[in-house]
Formats: C-alpha cells, structure tokens, sequence
C-alpha cells in the first residue's frame, strides 16, 4: 500500500476548479488502495475530503488583514455576491507567483515536518500556483520520489502579464527548468502543455487531463433558471481571470437577426464588473442572463438541463482545456467552444461532443448560434467520455506512481 502526500493550494471544499482534481484523485486513488495525505491551504475551507487518509490545512496570508482583497477573493471563490477584480498588480513582483508569499512559508515547513513523521513513497505537487512545485523540489532533496503536476503551463501560454523586468522572467524560467528536470516525472493537463515540456525542456512529460466523477449527484432540476421557450446555452465559471471575455458573443447576438429571439445565453458563476454590466445591457431583449454564483449541485443540475454548454476562451491560447470542458461531456449535452485552436476544441470533436468557431468573430459565432438552433448535434455517447472520467485518470496516475515508485 503506497503513502501518497498531495499537495495543492485550493482544495475541498472549495468550488474553484483547482480542487476536483484533488477530489476526484484523492477519492478514487484511495479505492486503488493508496494512502492519501492532502496538504493544502486553509483559504479552501475546513474538512475532511473523501479518500484522504488525512488532510493538513495551513495557514495563508489571504486570510488575514494582510489581505486587503478578501472582498475580491471571496467574489472570485463563489462566497461573496459582489464582482471580482482584476489581478493584483503584486502578482508582476513575486517570482514565481503570490503564493511563494502568502502560502509557500506555511506550506513548507509543513510538508517537511510530515516527511519526517511518515514514510510517504511519492509527493505530487499540482499547480497552480507554481510555487507549490517549491515543495516537490524540497522534498526530493530528503530521498522522495516526486511527480510535477501541471493543470496550466509555467512559461508556456502564462495567463498573468509580462513582468516587469527581463531578471524576474529568467529566474522564472530558471524555476521552471529546475522543476520539470528535478521531478522523476511530469504531469500535463493539456496535450500542448506536455508536448511542451516534452519539447522543450526534455523531460519525461505524461499527459493526464482534468476530468468528471462519474458518482457526482446533481440537484433534481434546474429550479426554473432556463426558459423553454428559448434554446438555452449555458455558460458556468468564471471568464475574465482566465482572459476570456463574452464581448464577441454579445456583439454575435446584436448583428444576428431574429437570433435573439431564439436563444437564451445564461451564464452561472462569479462576474467581473465589465461582464456584469456587459450582460445586463438592455437592448439584449432578455437572450442573456446571469443567474450568479451556485452551489456545485445546481450548476451541474444546470449543466444536465440545457439544450447547449457554452466554453468560452480567448482563442490564442493552444493549452487551453477548462475543467467545465469535462463536466459538460459528462452532462451528455451539445457544446459550442468559442477558440477552434484550443485543445478544448480538440477534445470535443474528439469525443463527438459538439463543434468550435471562432473566439473573437462575432459572424462566425452568430452561424455556429444558428447551428445550434436549427441542427444540433446528437447527445454525446457515455463511451466517448469514459476516458475522462476520474476512476480511469486515476488508474493512469497510479500506473505513473508505481513506475516513479519502482
């Protein structure tokens, strides 16, 4: 029986993305008959996580007064009702991200005080953040194996902006190489981002994507949040922290004639201020809604409802994959991604889950809406998206540890 410690900054019970990952492994991984330790940061909540042996929650400068964005973070988590702001401007200071301030000084000491007090076989690390790969490296140096798990790229299709200066990008880039070269392996989300690493750093780069629980129980409906008398795309997440922007969706909605009529585009999660006074325009004539921030239960009972899932990207980004992309094909719904280019794009064509346009093309949006209506495709076969399902991507992890481990 391996003694596994996985370490990640967001975790259960936290509805961000981040943390499926670690509740779909940590659950399934222990039904392999693993021992599961969690190490993560208070910010995610209090609690136990199905599977895990044990979870050690510490400490995080994002909760106290230190933090004079809590407003923003608790917005951006689901909790607050207000907008969540853009970035702060310190995320351009400290290499490689804010939580080598805020999180790794409470991480690391306690991922070194429990490599002594238990015999783990492997450390994952999973970024983002990418300090949270600072924990890996430290403990390797002790004698443990170590698997790099990336859910975005490092210096590949960041998402922060530039730095400032040309020191700070070549001691990211220096972080980076040490990482993925000192790991025994490393993991990509996305196939561009193991390809990546693969290419260009010449490490040993697995790729094992997000992925759905198959055993997630939805709420009973969607409790009167869809109009019947329009065709419903829905949209759940959030967009501008991730780049992305609805402006070539609404502009598609205004040119195309009679669409708006036709289609309710209902979007479910934390807004920014520009996206919710860009989706409470009043010439949209009701085709856009925001219905807020929901409880995991009812977005997925939402996901289930809708005749259509929206996945929106900036569309230049190759990596790109959201973690919505993988509930919705286990919601068994058409799905329109916005960017062609992306590896979203990829897996559902893949899988026969729906078709991508254009990310900033509102007349080639307005044809795909149309598509939609008119002609939808068939519903997604459970066998297409099986592989994406966490009891399968846990088996692929497992096989990955047992390979580091020998």
């Amino acid at each position: 029986m391996r003694s596994i410690l996985f370490v990640a900054q967001i975790a259960p019970p936290s509805e961000l993305s981040a943390a499926r990952r670690v509740a779909g492994f940590s659950k399934y991984l222990a039904r392999l008959g693993y021992r599961v330790t969690v190490l993560a940061s208070r910010v995610s909540g209090e609690g136990g996580i199905e599977g895990a042996e044990r979870v050690v929650r510490t400490n995080d400068l994002l909760l106290t007064r230190l933090n004079w964005r809590r407003g923003h973070f608790e917005a951006f988590s689901g909790k607050g009702r207000g907008s969540y702001a853009p970035p702060s401007r310190l995320e351009r200071v400290i290499v490689p991200d804010l939580s080598a301030a805020t999180w790794l000084p409470f991480a690391l000491p306690a991922a070194m005080r429990l490599a002594r007090e238990h015999r783990f076989d492997c450390v994952i690390t999973s970024s983002p953040p990418q300090s949270a790969h600072l924990v890996g490296l430290a403990l390797k140096r002790r004698g443990l194996r170590w698997i790099a798990d990336f859910r975005d790229g490092w210096t590949f299709e960041p998402q922060h902006a530039p730095w400032f200066t040309g020191a700070q990008r070549r001691t990211d880039e220096l972080l980076e190489r040490r990482v993925a070269r000192r790991a025994d392996a490393v993991i990509g989300v996305t196939r561009p981002i193991a390809d990546d690493l693969r290419e260009r750093l010449g490490v040993r780069a697995e790729l094992i994507t997000n992925g759905f629980d198959p055993e997630e129980a939805a709420a009973v409906d969607a409790d009167g949040l869809l109009d019947p008398k329009r065709h419903s795309l829905v949209h759940t997440g959030r967009m501008a922290v991730a780049l992305r922007s609805p402006k070539p969706l609404i502009a598609a909605l205004r040119s195309a004639p009679g669409l708006a009529e036709q289609v309710e585009v209902v979007f479910a999660g934390p807004l920014s201020d520009e996206e919710r006074e860009l989706l409470s325009a009043p010439d949209l004539g009701g085709a856009v809604r925001a219905v807020g921030s929901l409880d995991r239960s009812r977005t997925l009972a939402l996901q289930r409802a809708a005749d259509s899932l929206l996945v929106i990207t900036e569309g230049r980004r190759r990596s790109v994959a959201t973690g919505k992309v993988y509930e919705y094909l286990a919601a068994a719904r058409p799905v329109l991604v916005l960017g062609e280019e992306t590896d979203a794009a990829r897996i559902v064509a893949e899988a026969g889950a729906g078709f991508a346009t254009s990310a900033d093309d509102p007349d080639a949006i307005a044809a795909a809406l149309r598509r939609l209506v008119e002609s939808p495709p068939e519903p997604v076969r459970p066998e297409a998206v099986d592989g994406y399902s966490y009891p399968v991507l846990a088996k692929q992890l497992a096989e990955l540890i047992e390979d580091v481990c020998a």
